[in-house]
């Protein structure tokens, strides 16, 4: 059975086992894409990755707007880390025959940001740590996008 995910890093704390929707501010590490592992098989597989890295500090820019969508978003600079890790998680899911949603926004394409939420308001130049990754299972429910937390991997300080 086919199921969705992505990856994401954290700027507001998430629970592990939770579901939301929409996911609280978050920077998206990689877009939704398809798999055949579970939630279980895919954690142990990235792991390793995320066990390595460090936490990364996330610089706000200017608010814009993306995608075909047109949503609301403040971009974040695409750090050398930032882009690594992105680059070493896409190379690693390559790997296990995943399929990309919008492979545009993927590999070379990624262009890190977060999206605007009600109440969170970050400033260009604003700078923050992000802590930890997570693992996140969409599933669609009629016009719903749940977002169900399936595993949290802690970045070393």
């Amino acid at each position: 059975m086919k199921r969705l995910y992505l990856f994401v890093l954290e700027v507001t704390p998430m629970s592990l086992g939770g579901t939301y929707n929409p996911l609280p501010s978050h920077l998206t590490l990689m877009s939704r894409f398809w798999s055949d592992l579970s939630p279980d098989e895919l954690a142990e597989a990235v792991k390793p990755l995320f066990r390595q890295t460090k936490s990364i500090e996330l610089i706000f820019g200017e608010a814009a707007m993306l995608g075909p969508k047109q949503v609301a978003v403040h971009l974040v600079e695409n750090t050398k880390e930032l882009k690594d890790l992105h680059l070493r998680l896409h190379s690693l899911l390559n790997t296990r025959g995943v399929t990309y949603t919008a492979p545009q926004f993927v590999g070379n394409g990624h262009k890190p940001h977060v999206s605007r939420r009600e109440g969170e308001q970050f400033t260009a130049g604003h700078r923050q740590m992000a802590k930890a990754a997570y693992l996140i299972e969409v599933e669609i429910k009629g016009k719903d996008h749940l977002r169900l937390i399936r595993a949290k991997f802690d970045l070393s300080s």
